[in-house]
C-alpha cells in the first residue's frame, strides 16, 4: 500500500498529545438495546472508561441479528459516550436460525443413544455452501459497512485507539482493515472467547474445514497486526501466546470479565444465601443464561434422576434465559419440577437470583469463565458448578469459596451435591460463606481501570510521561 495514500485523510492531532483524553473506538457487533451476557463486556467497558480519562466512540451494527433485547440497558452509559451504528444486511435471527436447521445436520443431543440419521446429500452441500459464504461467521456480512463507518469516525474525531471486541470474531477483520488504513491508530484486540480451539467446536455452523484455515488466517492477521492482544482467562491467554511465540510478551495481556456493582447493588446489598428463618419446602436452583451444547443442563438431569424420590422431588428448577436448539426437547419433556422463565430484562432476572437458594452452571470446557458466574459470585448465593476439576470455573469458585464445583461427567459426585444441598436448605445452613474481598477484585470499575491502564502503558508510554511532568 502507498504509504501516502493511507495516510490521506487522517486526524491532524498526534495520538501522543498530552493534552486532551485518549480517544478511543470501540467495536462490538453486538450492543444495547440488544441484550445478554454477550454485551456486558462493550458496555461495562463503554460505561467505565470515560471516568479513567477516555473519550469513548462505539460503532455497533444497527440491526444486529441477536436473539434478545434490553434497551434498559443504555441508561447505564454516561452521556458522553458517543454511539455510531452501521447498517448490517442480516436476515432476522428467528429466521436465519429456522433456515439453518432445515439444512443442516443436526447432532444428537445429549440424551440420544442413536446415531442421528445422515442428513440428504443435497442438503449437506447446501449447509457446505453457507458456510462458505459466510466465512468465519455469518456477521461477516457487516464488516464492509462498518469499516466504511469506522473510516468516517476516526478521520471525524482525531481517534487515537480502536477496540474490538469479540465473538463474532469476523469483526476482527474491521480492526485490521483499520489498522491498515490508519497506521498510527492504536489496534487492541479482544478476545471474549479462545477461538481455534474452543468456539470453532461450540457451535454447528462453525464446524467446517473451510471455516477453520479461515479463522487460523485471520487470528494470525490480527495478532501481527494488534498493538496489544487482550484475553479473558489465564488459560486463553496462554493458549493464543502458544500459538503466535515469535510475538513479545507485551503484545498480551489478561483482563477478566466481571460484574457490575451498580446493577447488583441493590438487590444483594445483604447476600443472605440460605436464611435459617426460612428454610423451604421446595429448594429452588436456578440457571441462568442460554443453555446450549456446551452449557447442556443435561448433566445435571441426569444426576437429578438417579436421586431417591425423597430428595428429587424436593428440587424444582428454574432456568432464566434462551434455550438452544440442542437443548429443547429436553427440557421440554420435564415437567412440572422444571420452570422455564424464558430471556428476561437484567433486573427482573436479579429479581429471581435473589429467590433463589442455589445457582446452577455448567461449562463442560476448562477454558471458559461464563460471564454470569461473575453475577453469581456478587450475588452471595452458592453455587453449584458442573465443569472439569482443574478448569477456569473450579479456579474461580475455590478461590472465591463461592460453592461446589465437580466434574459434570461424574454423575455420581454430582448427586452427592444435590443430596447435601437440599439438606442444607431443609434445614436453614448456609453451606458456603463466599469471600466477598475476593469477589470485589472483579468488580467493572476495578477491571475496567486496569484495561485502561494497560491501553495507556503499553501503547501510550509518551502520553504518561508528559502527564507526570504536568
Amino acid at each position: 500500500m502507498d504509504p501516502a495514500a493511507a495516510g490521506a485523510g487522517q486526524p491532524r492531532h498526534s495520538p501522543a498529545c498530552p493534552d486532551r483524553p485518549v480517544r478511543l473506538l470501540l467495536v462490538a457487533y453486538a450492543f444495547p438495546p440488544a441484550g445478554g451476557i454477550v454485551v456486558m463486556r462493550a458496555l461495562s467497558l463503554a460505561k467505565y472508561l470515560p471516568a479513567s480519562g477516555f473519550e469513548v466512540h462505539v460503532l455497533s451494527a444497527r440491526n444486529p441479528v441477536v436473539p434478545v433485547l434490553d434497551p434498559g440497558l443504555l441508561k447505564h452509559l454516561p452521556p458522553s459516550v458517543r454511539l455510531h451504528r452501521a447498517f448490517t444486511p442480516e436476515l432476522p435471527f428467528r429466521f436465519r436460525k429456522r433456515l439453518w436447521e432445515l439444512v443442516a445436520d443436526r447432532k444428537p443431543s445429549f440424551e440420544e443413544q442413536a446415531e442421528a440419521p445422515s442428513a440428504p446429500g443435497w442438503k449437506s452441500r447446501l449447509a457446505e455452501a453457507a458456510r462458505r459464504v459466510f466465512c468465519p461467521d455469518p456477521q461477516v456480512v457487516w464488516t464492509p459497512f462498518a469499516i466504511r463507518a469506522a473510516r468516517r469516525i476516526i478521520r471525524r474525531h482525531a481517534i487515537d485507539a480502536v477496540l474490538v471486541t469479540a465473538p463474532p470474531f469476523s469483526v476482527f477483520l474491521i480492526g485490521n482493515a483499520l489498522k491498515r488504513s490508519f497506521p498510527h491508530i492504536r489496534l487492541i484486540s479482544d478476545f471474549r472467547d479462545e477461538w481455534l480451539r474452543f468456539y470453532l467446536t461450540d457451535f454447528d455452523f462453525l464446524r467446517s474445514e473451510a471455516i477453520r484455515r479461515r479463522a487460523e488466517q485471520i487470528e494470525k492477521e490480527t495478532v501481527a497486526l494488534s498493538d496489544l492482544v487482550v484475553a479473558v482467562t489465564e488459560s486463553s491467554l496462554r493458549e493464543i501466546r502458544s500459538r503466535y511465540p515469535s510475538e513479545p510478551a507485551a503484545k498480551f495481556a489478561l483482563v477478566h470479565n466481571g460484574y457490575d456493582p451498580d446493577a447488583l447493588r441493590p438487590l444483594f446489598s445483604r447476600p443472605q444465601p440460605l436464611s435459617a428463618a426460612r428454610p423451604r419446602e421446595k429448594v429452588v436452583i436456578t440457571h441462568v443464561g442460554t443453555a446450549y451444547r456446551t452449557a447442556s443442563p443435561a448433566y445435571y438431569f441426569r444426576a437429578l434422576d438417579g436421586l431417591p424420590p425423597e430428595i428429587r422431588d424436593r428440587i424444582e428448577t428454574r432456568f432464566i434465559g434462551r434455550i438452544s436448539e440442542t437443548e429443547e426437547r429436553l427440557l421440554a419433556s420435564r415437567g412440572p419440577s422444571v420452570r422455564l422463565l424464558g430471556f428476561l430484562p437484567q433486573e427482573e432476572a436479579l429479581r429471581h437470583i435473589a429467590d433463589t437458594d442455589y445457582l446452577l452452571l455448567t461449562m463442560t470446557n476448562e477454558f471458559s469463565l461464563p460471564g454470569k458466574l461473575f453475577e453469581y459470585l456478587a450475588s452471595g448465593k452458592p453455587v453449584i458448578a458442573l465443569s472439569p476439576a482443574h478448569g477456569e470455573v473450579a479456579r474461580l469458585i475455590a478461590e472465591t469459596n463461592a460453592g461446589w464445583c465437580v466434574p459434570h461427567d461424574d454423575p455420581e459426585a454430582v448427586r452427592q451435591v444435590l443430596a447435601q444441598a437440599v439438606r442444607h436448605a431443609a434445614e436453614g445452613t448456609i453451606p458456603f460463606q463466599t469471600r466477598a474481598e475476593v469477589v470485589a477484585r472483579y468488580e467493572r470499575p476495578r477491571l475496567v481501570a486496569e484495561y485502561a491502564r494497560l491501553i495507556r502503558e503499553r501503547l501510550f508510554p509518551e502520553r504518561l510521561s508528559a502527564d507526570a511532568i504536568d
